[in-house]
């Protein structure tokens, strides 16, 4: 059995469009109380990527048909 407090999770709705281009948008995630960096999220065109801070390479790339399969 689990232990600790759950994960959290975020969600963001945007009302307007946006034109979301190859670089992609890029969302800075902190701890929780924003002392230490944990990583990038950049939603591109492709799909989102998840980089760890001071990584070079992406750690994981989803792409919308994996997210769609996933939910």
């Amino acid at each position: 059995m689990a232990q600790g407090r759950p994960s959290k999770w975020a969600t963001a709705t945007i009302a307007e469009p946006i034109s979301l281009g190859k670089t992609g948008i890029e969302i800075i995630i902190w701890d929780k109380w924003g002392r230490t960096r944990r990583g990038t999220a950049t939603v591109r065109v492709g799909g989102i990527w998840w980089r760890p801070h001071k990584a070079k390479t992406p750690r994981r790339v989803l792409t919308w048909n994996q997210l769609d399969e996933m939910y």
